[in-house]
């Protein structure tokens, strides 16, 4: 049987491997596009669009549905969208509430309803 024997030259050399190996592997972690995708720096304009059509929608404004809507629920809007159904605009609202509960609202433009 034979066993190892490791001399300071040895763990020395295993030692200045260790942090160049590792500095591999987050280096080809955060060149996956998986990575890329999460931390992307591009703005997004999906809010801006969602805001320039629910503007030509006739009746209530967008934010004035938010701020009733929010007041009303007590709870917060999270995300919006905007469908155009023929003549009509409905907002589509997913609320999110303090005890933790998502739901989604459609509002029509016009008469603010639900």
């Amino acid at each position: 049987m034979h066993q190892r024997v490791s001399s300071p030259a040895t763990k020395g050399r295993a030692s200045q491997w260790r942090p160049a190996l590792l500095l591999c592997v987050l280096a080809a972690a955060m060149a996956s596009p998986a990575w890329a995708k999460k931390h992307k720096k591009e703005p997004d304009f999906r809010g801006e669009q969602q805001r320039e059509v629910a503007g030509r929608c006739p009746g209530f404004s967008l934010d004035q549905v938010i701020s009733r809507i929010e007041r009303k629920n007590k709870a917060r809007v999270v995300r919006t969208d905007v469908v155009n159904e023929g003549s009509q605009c409905i907002y589509v609202l997913r609320l999110l509430s303090d005890e933790g509960r998502v739901w989604t609202l459609r509002v029509d433009s016009r008469s603010g309803e639900q």
